[in-house]
């Protein structure tokens, strides 16, 4: 099993947040990457929809033999990781309560915002989760419909994305909250402009820094961790992959894959 890779999925460039976080610590790990463009964004999609799609996509990648795999989308993650748990027999995750343990680890005035889709925030899958743990903790939440595609488009630091950035932040600013997590994996790459507008007080939860560290501790509880030989990478959409691979070769910094088109 431990030569096996590790499968990721996502509406579409978010995950790759995760996978770039995971690279760095997991560095020999083998990888299959779903982002499903074509019917992105998950943030309006209902929950029945997100499992369907989520059940979907994990039995594409069971056919390329991964041997765990994260639901590196927090609005799927959100509708459908319970579900996904009870009919596979792999390890999966998804990547809200990584941040959750983070964030509550991290703040100090018991006052904690949320940034994500419309679906994670009206879902209420942060705040409820975090009540869990820590129910005298304060959560604030905005959702951030323009987010998704601005990362999709590439345009991580614009001055039309600090613009729109400063209308969705500016109620949370003003409540005076002093940890941000940013619950949607696309947002990870909007950081600068999001640490920019909160100031250096307040800290940035990033899922996919937190993901991937548990997801180290899980490969090394069930023994499957791989820890030499080379390394492989697959990536595929449902939507157009000029497009995808164009945007995702810059997160990656990385020339040397391509992304195949798959029909489900």
């Amino acid at each position: 099993m431990n030569g096996k890779q590790i499968g990721f999925l996502d509406s579409g460039l978010g995950g790759l947040s995760v996978v770039k976080e995971v690279k760095k610590l997991l560095p020999q790990e083998d990888i299959e990457y779903f982002a499903d463009n074509q019917r992105q964004p998950y943030g309006e999609k209902s929950q029945s929809e997100l499992i369907k799609y989520t059940l979907q996509i994990i039995n594409f990648l069971l056919k390329k033999k991964i041997k765990a795999c994260v639901i590196a989308c927090n609005t799927a993650t959100a509708a459908s990781l319970e579900t996904a748990k009870k009919h596979f027999n792999i390890p999966i995750m998804g990547v809200i309560q990584p941040a959750v343990q983070d964030a509550i680890k991290k703040t100090s005035n018991n006052r904690i915002g949320v940034i994500a889709t419309e679906f994670t925030t009206k879902n209420r899958a942060y705040p409820e989760e975090i009540r869990k743990i820590a129910p005298h903790i304060k959560v604030l939440t905005n959702f951030c419909p323009e987010f998704v595609p601005i990362v999709e488009s590439g345009k991580f630091t614009d001055s039309d994305t600090y613009t729109v950035a400063q209308k969705y932040l500016k109620p949370l600013k003003e409540a005076q909250i002093d940890t941000l997590i940013l619950g949607c994996t696309h947002y990870s790459f909007l950081k600068k402009v999001i640490s920019d507008i909160m100031g250096p007080e307040v800290k940035l939860i990033d899922p996919a820094v937190s993901t991937s560290f548990v997801l180290k501790e899980i490969l090394t509880q069930k023994e499957i961790l791989k820890e030499e030989g080379k390394f492989e990478e697959n990536y595929y959409t449902t939507g157009s992959p000029e497009k995808v691979e164009r945007i995702a070769k810059i997160i990656l910094n990385n020339d040397f894959f391509k992304i195949q088109k798959v029909k489900l």
